[in-house]
């Protein structure tokens, strides 16, 4: 029962989790829970549809990026504004940048983008003094499929 739980938990949350947070949910030790990752790592090889993915101590199950582009259209981040799609594609291309840099782009939503985005898992806020560093995270590149390439945005703004 555990295993199931923990594998229904890293499907439904739409960001990683980590151990601590599966303790939680499970009750069970930490021990435990490692070991029931590692038969899911197993269960979720190159073979399947989905792909458990671990980045930063943390887990979550995805679509396989080798089958992303069949089924991107029933994807959970379809539901993306404009204006989430367009600051993760900032992020993505100028990354890291200072989110004053972003606001100064895009403005002042822009710290309600971040927070959205970081809560999904698909960019990181560090904090710089008075503002945060953005950039994007293991996740967008195991969701989206692809590594960022670095750009000259200004032509486009």
């Amino acid at each position: 029962m555990p295993k199931r739980t923990i594998e229904a938990a890293l499907f439904l949350k739409s960001k990683p989790m980590n151990i601590a947070e599966l303790v939680k949910l499970t009750q069970i030790p930490s021990g435990e829970i490692k070991e029931k990752i590692l038969e899911l790592k197993e269960k979720y090889s190159e073979e399947s549809g989905i792909k458990l993915v671990e980045a930063n101590e943390t887990y979550q199950l995805i679509v396989n990026p080798e089958i992303l582009q069949k089924v991107r259209k029933l994807a959970p981040y379809k539901d993306l504004s404009p204006g989430l799609l367009k600051a993760l594609s900032i992020i993505a291309f100028k990354g890291p940048v200072r989110q004053s840099v972003l606001v100064n782009t895009i403005g002042n939503r822009t710290y309600e983008y971040a927070h959205e985005l970081e809560r999904r898992g698909l960019i990181s806020a560090k904090k710089a003094g008075r503002t945060k560093i953005l950039k994007t995270t293991k996740l967008f590149v195991d969701y989206f499929g692809k590594e960022p390439e670095k750009t000259n945005l200004e032509k486009f703004i």
